[in-house]
């Protein structure tokens, strides 16, 4: 019974890790560039409006990949938690499967020895 909650939990955890290493849903280039020239617009300095949109998009794409990279480390972090946590649940159902043998044991021989 218990090997069976560890595999749906290590399969739980494990799908947790493929949908958390997703980089949410990126901007696209006409969503910088349309809010690019709002900034520009509103500005008071004057802004060359192409070069701002390309450093707009090289530091959504930085940030993109950096976002990535904290994600795995993350649902990395979280899968060796709960692997080892399932490691010790199976170390505990052997202990408890060799107690329970043991303590059978010493029923049948307190009831042979009582006879």
């Amino acid at each position: 019974m218990i090997k069976i909650v560890i595999i749906i939990g290590f399969l739980i955890v494990l799908g947790f890790f493929f949908f958390a290493t997703r980089v949410p849903v990126s901007l696209t280039a006409d969503e910088v560039s349309e809010a690019v020239s709002n900034v520009v617009s509103k500005s008071k300095v004057a802004v060359d409006e192409d070069l701002a949109e390309q450093l707009a998009l090289q530091l959504v794409e930085e940030l993109e990949n950096e976002q990535s990279k904290r994600l795995k480390y993350l649902a990395s972090a979280y899968l060796v938690i709960w692997l080892v946590f399932m490691l010790y649940l199976l170390r505990l159902g052997k202990q408890q499967q060799t107690l329970d043998q043991r303590l059978s044991q010493l029923e049948q021989d307190t009831e042979e020895s009582l006879e």
